[in-house]
């Protein structure tokens, strides 16, 4: 008997976006041919461009933070499922997805302030500066 490759796996799902990177999700295909599913292969396809495979490394769970993307720049993604007879049909793309800093970010509030912290174990006490003191 031949090895059969995997049926697609799931659309990917977008989690969550920064200006340079994009963390994803999808679903094992429902079909892993007559051989056990080993792993994925990520691809991207930036606007105007070609796809290609992202991940030098495989990618053994279904989910992946893609890093290194430009902010403003437009991309989709899509994903295939690898078993012995090798990769299978790829997913279904991902909509456009603009790389772009989260909605309400600013520099002012990427500092955590100590104000900010409600709880600190005393065991931090003395790595914080004399001005400030902890009560129980």
């Amino acid at each position: 008997m031949f090895a059969v490759p995997c049926g697609p796996p799931g659309q990917p799902v977008v989690d969550s976006v920064s200006s340079n990177s994009i963390a994803l999700h999808w679903n094992r295909p429902s079909d892993t041919g007559n051989g056990k599913l080993q792993d994925y292969i990520v691809e991207i396809k930036p606007t105007g461009s070609d796809w290609k495979v992202i991940n030098v490394d495989p990618v053994r769970v279904p989910k992946v933070v893609v890093h290194g993307l430009k902010e403003g720049q437009e991309y989709q993604f899509r994903v295939k499922a690898v078993n012995e007879a090798g990769p299978g049909a790829p997913s279904t793309a991902t909509g456009p997805v603009v790389a772009r800093k989260p909605a309400g970010w600013s520099a002012d509030n990427s500092r955590v302030f100590l104000s900010d912290v409600r709880c600190i174990p005393s065991s931090y006490s003395q790595h914080l500066p004399s001005r400030f003191s902890l009560h129980s």
